[in-house]
């Protein structure tokens, strides 16, 4: 066992590589374990929960209260698609975090599962008792992505602790890619934050945009006790069908390559890699999720073509109650970009996008999850997600 995350500042970018010869979870939050869907198992290190997210009296927040506490929620200035904030999703850099979010600190951990040193980016909170927002970079670029800089932004206006660490890299190892260490490192930046002081430990919420949301929903279904609530665009669902896609209709890129470097092999031939890529899938432990009462905010480009819609309309299903699920058969139609003619325009649910976002075709709610389908392709639209964390801290602390 190694001692609780400690603090150091980064004079710079680089830090030593880990070797680890088995990654094992040892978190300070009790992680979900159980049976996940569809007959699959999430793995050994995983240990029954003891805390949820749900409010005093028991019940999980309902998604119709956080959009009606959310209705006042601010938004940034100038800042709307990721596609208009930035050039390249992949940019990163130290220099443009410290202008645009003053006070940001670049620190290290110390990694509470095999000793290594992880970095993270640290933005204290303004007053004693706020809210954290975690904030998880994208599947190829690391910690230091300028894509996220407008959640920094957005969390220093309001007052609220930021982290963005860096589970393990970019999803091209072992290490990394919804891997035990990987969700431990977040685990241990969390940890890290509230015995800094000044967060609330009862409202740690999470959001990302594809790789990042897919941590997301991994910590919202392993790390029910410790995650208030999560928002997940275009999130990959389930890695051995992420696999297949990309081998077939992105065989030029490195995504099906990564997957087999860090299932150590291919899913669709070798067993154990099958199982490797289910366990770092949010498929293998939504049901934590859904048992706990997780808020959780799904949103996802109807023409994606890099991460298809149908894994939010499947991780949706997942979290639903059974009487508002869309099936099978909807999601693959989804899956080929496009809507059921009875389903198309439903908006079941205010889904938190203002006039200058891109057009919902589709929401819906159940419980404390929502489902948004949008007129976009693999994109992020930054205010709902913020929107719905705004209205849920609000609810959670009654206001």
């Amino acid at each position: 066992m190694y001692p609780r995350p400690l603090r150091r500042r980064r004079p710079g970018r680089g830090f030593a590589a880990a070797v680890v010869a088995a990654a094992v979870v040892l978190a300070a939050c009790d992680a979900d374990g159980g049976d996940g869907p569809h007959g699959q198992t999430p793995g050994a290190g995983d240990e029954a929960a003891e805390g949820d997210a749900r409010g005093p009296d028991g019940a999980p927040p309902d998604a119709a209260a956080i959009v009606e506490a959310a209705a006042e929620a601010p938004r940034l200035e100038g800042v709307g698609d990721a596609s208009d904030y930035v050039d390249d999703f992949g940019a990163e850099g130290l220099q443009r975090w410290q202008e645009e979010v003053p006070g940001i600190e670049d620190v290290t951990i110390t990694s509470s599962a095999d000793g290594a040193e992880q970095p993270l980016l640290w933005l204290p909170p303004s007053d004693e008792g706020a809210p954290l927002l975690v904030a998880l970079h994208t599947w190829s670029t690391p910690y230091l992505q300028h894509l996220d800089i407008p959640f920094g932004r957005w969390a220093q206006e309001q007052g609220w602790g930021l982290l963005h660490p860096d589970f393990r890299g970019a999803n091209d190892n072992p290490e990394a890619t919804g891997s035990d260490l990987a969700v431990q490192d977040v685990v241990d930046a969390i940890d890290f934050a509230v015995e800094e002081g000044g967060v609330d430990p009862g409202r740690v919420y999470t959001i990302g945009f594809s790789g990042g949301g897919m941590l997301a929903l991994l910590l919202a279904g392993r790390h029910r006790d410790c995650v208030s609530g999560a928002v997940a665009w275009a999130a990959n669902y389930d890695l051995v069908d992420w696999h297949r896609h990309t081998a077939e209709q992105f065989p030029e890129d490195d995504y099906a390559e990564w997957l087999e470097s860090s299932c150590g092999g291919d899913p669709s031939e070798d067993p154990a890699a099958e199982e490797a890529c289910l366990h770092r899938s949010p498929r293998a432990h939504l049901d934590g999720a859904r048992d706990g009462g997780v808020p959780v905010y799904l949103a996802h480009g109807l023409q994606d073509e890099l991460v298809p819609p149908d894994h939010s309309v499947r991780a949706f299903d997942q979290l639903a109650d059974e009487e508002h699920r869309l099936g099978d058969d909807v999601a693959e139609t989804v899956r080929g970009h496009e809507l059921p003619d009875d389903l198309a325009g439903e908006l079941g649910i205010e889904p938190l996008f203002a006039d200058d976002d891109p057009e919902v075709v589709f929401a819906r709610a159940s419980g404390p999850v929502m489902l948004v389908l949008y007129e976009s392709d693999h994109d992020l639209t930054y205010h709902p997600g913020l929107q719905f964390l705004h209205g849920l801290d609000a609810v959670r602390a009654g206001r």
